[in-house]
C-alpha cells in the first residue's frame, strides 16, 4: 500500500497529548478521524514520531499512513484535510516515501523548544510559561553545556518510567534571551518522559540563584530524579524540528 508521511502544527492546549486515549481528545484521534473521512477508509491508522504530553505543542510533527490508492494531488488532499480538522491542528504537508519510511524510527533526531516569557500577554497564554523573574540566563546556559554528549540522563525521567535505556545523545542544548524573555532549544537523538520539562525546571533553579550552574553535573551524575529541579509547565514546550534523512525542511 502506497505510503505518506504528514507534517503537522498544533496547539497542544486543548488535547491530552499526541496518543490515542479513551475518554479524552487526543492529536492522534483528531487526525485519525479526518483521514478516514477523507479516505473513506475507517481503519486507517495515523502513526507519530513519538509522543506529546497533555498542552505540549508541535511546530513541526511528523505522522505516517497508508492508503489504497496513490493521492493524485497531495497538495489538495492537505487541503481537504485541513477542512476537517478542528482549529488547533493545521496540516502543512503530505508527500509520498518508501514503504519502509517510518516517522518514529527514521528520525535522526528531534529539536524542542521552550518558551519564557516575563509580561502577562493574552497571546501567549497556554503557549508559554509566564515567569516575571529575572533569570541569569548565562548561568542557565553554562549549566546545560554539561548536558551535550551521550549519556544517562535517567534523573530527568518521570518517575516510574520503563524506558528500555535511559541514554540520550544531546547535541545542543542552548539558552538565549529573547525580547520577551527567554528561550530554551534542545537537539537529540532521543528523550525520555519529561525530560525537557526537567531539565527547564533544573536550569530556571540555577538561573534563579538557587544553585550554582555546576550543579547541573552532579545531578546528571546521580541519577535521581528528586535531586532535579520541578518539571516546567507543559504550556512553554514544544516539538519544534525532526530530522528525517530522506525529507526536506520546511516546505
Amino acid at each position: 500500500m502506497p505510503r505518506y508521511f504528514m507534517e503537522l502544527a498544533y496547539d497542544g492546549t486543548p488535547f491530552r497529548g499526541w496518543q490515542r486515549q479513551l475518554a479524552a481528545p487526543t492529536v492522534q484521534e483528531e487526525v485519525e478521524k479526518a483521514l478516514r473521512l477523507k479516505l473513506r477508509s475507517p481503519k486507517t491508522t495515523a502513526l507519530g514520531c513519538g509522543r506529546t504530553d497533555t498542552g505540549v505543542h508541535a511546530s513541526s510533527y511528523f505522522l505516517h499512513f497508508e492508503t489504497a490508492d496513490t493521492l493524485a494531488d497531495p497538495a489538495g488532499f492537505t487541503n481537504s484535510l485541513n477542512a476537517m480538522l478542528p482549529p488547533a491542528i493545521a496540516a502543512k504537508r503530505t508527500f509520498p516515501v518508501d514503504d519502509k519510511a517510518h516517522a518514529r524510527f527514521s528520525a535522526k533526531q528531534r529539536e524542542y523548544t521552550y518558551l519564557i516569557h516575563r509580561r502577562k500577554d493574552p497571546f501567549l497564554h497556554d503557549r508559554s510559561y509566564l515567569l516575571r523573574l529575572e533569570l541569569d540566563v548565562d548561568a542557565m546556559h553554562t549549566a546545560c553545556q554539561q548536558l551535550i554528549g551521550k549519556k544517562d540522563f535517567s534523573c530527568f525521567q518521570r518517575t516510574g518510567s520503563d524506558n528500555g535505556t535511559s541514554i540520550c545523545d544531546v547535541r545542543k542544548a542552548e539558552w538565549v534571551p529573547t525580547e520577551k524573555g527567554y528561550r530554551f532549544t534542545i537537539v537529540a537523538d532521543r528523550y525520555l518522559r519529561n525530560m525537557v520539562r526537567a531539565i527547564v525546571g533544573t536550569s530556571i533553579r540555577i538561573g534563579k540563584g538557587n544553585w550554582e550552574a555546576d550543579r547541573m553535573a552532579d545531578i546528571l551524575a546521580s541519577g535521581e530524579r528528586g535531586k532535579a529541579g520541578k518539571s516546567a509547565p507543559a504550556c512553554g514546550l514544544y516539538l519544534s524540528h525532526i530530522r528525517y534523512p530522506f525529507v526536506e525542511t520546511g516546505a
